[in-house]
């Protein structure tokens, strides 16, 4: 693209180079005409003061001296070079042909007789330039000067022509001088203005210049550069104005990165370009606004958890884990086990994570196996294929949920340009977690009764929707054990309160030993437990009944100073093998267990049809 400088000098120069041809070509041509036109008036009226004299002449009957009238004529004009009088038909027939040189010579000549029209030429050469005019002689009665009297002819017919030659050659060569002189001057006159006009117009293209520059590194957000034209007009006042909004528009986008950069964690990495860095970090703050705003609607941990997974698909991370620690029993839990990046030890004992117990963050790119525990690390260290970092969560004061980002040496660069932000949305989402992790603990408060720390009855009506579910998805069994202690009335009588309150608790600490982690154990009420077998065999209840039954009834327990061998008896039932209705199946182990009472206690019965037919 061509500068505004360049295009309009060249324009200006154009449009003046183009007066100074025009003028050069008018003045020329100009000065060609009216050298021509005086040419022709003089030889006119040459002529026809050829044509009167020679009337007198003839009328005097001085004819014989018209050569020294012609060539007075001629000698007075310096620029005629030949004059002739050419005799017509008329004028020979009566007179004769006259001297040798006024007899007709040229076509032209011999045309201007027969038609009596005038004829001019212009014969130019480059040695030299001559005008000819032959102008046709009539008899014509011209006051007291009458032709007729001494010529027989009519009015009006031809009696001659007068032939004047005019060397214009001096008179070209003056022009052509003065053209020259003039040109040197107007070229003279065309380049002083030039340079005028570049002079003049130079600051201003120079200013054009520099604001184009200034505004092209402002859009790449450097607003640094300053314009400075002194011309006193409007062009300086621009640059006052242009200089003070940049100065203006930086500090104020500074102003405005520093305090946005304040509020996102970590060092951000800078381009250079403020307008880009700054748009950046507030979009980033915006998304980091309503991400908290989600989260905050979030009923949920596994809702947060599900948010932490849409944020890294956000970011372009592929390779990621959300480690829990579970502080009740010491170790991490691993929300998504599609991918593990840590070692077993970690999922055994947390204190074997070095982020749970430094709670710290650890980032691995100075020493790969700086968590020995990372997956690619051996005996032997090394470097590993990917790096990690490990970022805490605080809840409650303590390390409680851990993001792990895991990235190769490529992908080295935009993870830690993200990580600044994404440690932003974490610590957004760390108080939401916490009050999430708060309620879930008030929650399960509600649901443990204070004796045994057992579930309570108010627990089955959040979990049997969800396990019922869950166990007809999975085309598995539920086995319902409801456990009552024998004779329970008689120890209270006979120990006191205290005595059963711990025949309560213990029975309750064998009931959870004697089960999976996964199954469940209610106080049910009273002295009556549930205990709920997720995912059995059809028909095995009664077995891990049975099991239970004799545990206890092999234990002895402590109790107001005296040793107590209780037992139990259990009614046992399976979903949906005996109904596809829970309670109903709760129902009928209660039935069970009615009969295990009646039946003498200690005992444990599988719930039948049959016992519904005996009127239980």
């Amino acid at each position: 693209m061509k500068s505004i400088k360049t295009r309009l000098v060249f324009r200006v120069l154009s449009i003046l180079f183009i007066l100074f041809i025009v003028t050069q070509i008018l003045e020329y041509t100009t000065f060609r005409v009216i050298n021509i036109n005086n040419a022709e008036s003089q030889s006119r009226v040459i002529a026809q003061l050829i044509q009167n004299t020679l009337t007198m002449l003839m009328e005097f009957g001085k004819i014989n001296e018209r050569h020294i009238f012609l060539e007075n004529i001629q000698s007075r004009n310096g620029n005629i070079k030949e004059i002739r009088v050419i005799r017509g038909e008329n004028v020979i027939k009566q007179y004769g042909p006259g001297f040798e040189d006024e007899k007709p010579k040229t076509p032209e000549e011999r045309k201007v007789l027969e038609t009596g029209i005038p004829y001019t030429r212009l014969d130019e050469t480059f040695e030299k330039v001559e005008y000819v005019y032959i102008q046709p002689y009539r008899a014509i009665p011209i006051g007291k000067i009458d032709c007729l009297k001494c010529h027989d002819v009519k009015a009006g017919d031809i009696l001659g022509a007068v032939y004047i030659r005019t060397d214009l050659t001096t008179t070209r060569n003056l022009a052509f001088s003065n053209l020259i002189q003039i040109t040197f001057i107007s070229l003279l006159t065309f380049i002083f203005t030039g340079f005028i006009i570049y002079r003049f117009f130079k600051p201003y293209t120079e200013f054009f210049s520099k604001l184009k520059t200034g505004l092209l590194q402002a859009r790449e957000g450097n607003f640094s550069s300053s314009v400075e034209i002194n011309t006193e007009d409007e062009a300086q006042e621009l640059a006052s104005v242009y200089n003070e909004t940049m100065k203006n528009l930086s500090r104020t986008l500074n102003d405005i990165e520093e305090k946005a950069s304040f509020l996102i964690s970590g060092n951000l990495k800078k381009t250079g370009n403020i307008l880009n860095d700054t748009t950046e970090i507030i979009e980033n703050l915006v998304d980091i606004y309503r991400f908290k705003r989600i989260v905050e609607k979030d009923s949920s941990k596994e809702d947060i958890y599900t948010r932490l997974r849409e944020l890294m698909r956000k970011m372009e991370i592929t390779k990621y884990s959300i480690y829990e620690v579970d502080y009740k029993n010491n170790r991490l839990i691993d929300i998504d086990e599609s991918a593990k990046w840590c070692k077993d030890p970690v999922f055994n004992d947390s204190d074997e994570c070095r982020v749970k117990r430094t709670g710290s963050e650890v980032i691995s790119e100075d020493f790969s196996c700086l968590c020995p525990n990372f997956i690619e690390c051996n005996d032997e260290g090394g470097k590993t294929e990917h790096y990690y970092i490990c970022i805490p969560i605080y809840v409650a004061g303590k390390v409680g949920i851990i993001l792990q980002l895991v990235y190769t040496e490529e992908e080295k660069e935009k993870i830690k340009a993200k990580l600044p932000y994404i440690e932003s949305y974490i610590k957004e989402v760390a108080p939401v977690l916490e009050a999430k992790t708060f309620m879930e603990r008030l929650k399960e408060q509600s649901y443990i009764d204070q004796l045994t720390g057992l579930y309570n009855r108010r627990f089955l009506e959040e979990i049997l929707p969800k396990l019922t579910k869950q166990v007809l998805r999975r085309n598995s069994t539920l086995g319902i054990l409801m456990i009552d202690i024998d004779n329970f009335k008689q120890i209270n009588d006979s120990y006191g309160h205290d005595a059963g309150d711990e025949v309560l608790s213990r029975i309750g600490e064998l009931l959870k030993r004697s089960v999976r982690e996964s199954d469940y154990v209610v106080r049910y009420g009273g002295e009556e437990f549930m205990v709920i077998l997720v995912d059995i065999q059809k028909n095995t209840s009664r077995d891990v009944a049975e099991k239970i039954r004799k545990i206890i009834e092999n234990t002895y327990i402590t109790a107001g100073g005296q040793e107590i061998t209780p037992t139990v008896s259990i009614g046992t039932a399976e979903f949906p093998e005996d109904s596809e209705d829970i309670y109903q199946v709760i129902k009928f182990a209660d039935i069970a267990l009615y009969r295990a009472k009646k039946d003498g206690k200690n005992r444990v019965v599988r719930f039948r049809k049959e016992l519904l037919k005996n009127g239980d």
